[in-house]
């Protein structure tokens, strides 16, 4: 009864702390800072506290802002995946080292990979900076190790180099599907999970980004869709499928 009563309350927390994601996510790209009074995407009106209740606020809107504009559905989704996540990371683990370093690992997967998506950009300071902590973190929590997580971030840093400068030769003259945000994306994964898990935890990420091309190919050239887009937000994918690894697999 007591687990399950505490499942129930991280998962509130992290509804709650997917609402304070969607702040960065909103202000990172938009205004460059993190202080001050959340206000509308669409009207830039100062947002009533109701309006801040994750998944309610969004829900009592309609998914539309005061001036009759959508709003966008990747919000509601931060929310649920974040209280989600923190949810079955307790289940496993309780409120050990290895949730709250699993928990920070996702949290900047799901801020990443939701700017990925918005902007196609991901921001250097803010992956990097998780990458460098994380190598620090491998010293103090169980089941990591300091040289595992730095051969996580060369390998990964030296496989995505390469396919980033692959990229560029294959698309000369074009914004390149796969850049250098993907590249430190890669690293951080690698610092985060390890050389050993690092391989598994990309495997998720690079089947659905597939999966997603292959689609968008097949419509473009066979069901004539020109409207489907010529890129995807290759880190979206991979920040998925590393979560989905994390939820699954843990340290294990």
């Amino acid at each position: 009864m007591m687990t399950t009563t505490l499942t129930l309350l991280t998962f509130i927390v992290g509804l709650f702390l997917g609402t304070l994601l969607n702040i960065a996510i909103i202000r990172l790209p938009r205004e460059q800072r993190l202080l001050g009074w959340p206000r509308c995407t669409r009207t830039g009106e100062p947002l009533a506290w109701w309006q801040l209740l994750p998944l309610v606020g969004w829900g009592l809107q309609r998914g539309r802002a005061s001036n009759g504009k959508p709003l966008h559905w990747i919000y509601p989704l931060v929310e649920l995946l974040t209280a989600l996540v923190l949810a079955l990371l307790y289940s496993q683990y309780g409120f050990s080292a290895a949730f709250f370093y699993l928990a920070f690992v996702c949290v900047v997967l799901i801020v990443t990979g939701a700017i990925d998506w918005l902007y196609r950009y991901i921001y250097t300071f803010v992956i990097l900076g998780a990458a460098l902590l994380a190598l620090l973190l491998s010293l103090v929590v169980p089941h990591l190790n300091m040289l595992n997580a730095g051969l996580g971030a060369f390998v990964a840093g030296v496989v995505f180099i390469f396919l980033y400068l692959l990229a560029k030769l294959l698309f000369p003259g074009k914004a390149a599907p796969f850049g250098m945000g993907d590249v430190y994306l890669g690293i951080f994964i690698g610092a985060a999970l390890g050389l050993t898990r690092l391989g598994a935890a990309l495997i998720y990420g690079v089947l659905l980004a597939g999966l997603v091309a292959a689609a968008i190919i097949i419509a473009r050239r066979l069901l004539r869709q020109n409207s489907m887009p010529e890129y995807i937000s290759y880190g979206t994918y991979l920040c998925i499928g590393a979560i989905f690894y994390v939820v699954i697999w843990g340290l294990g």
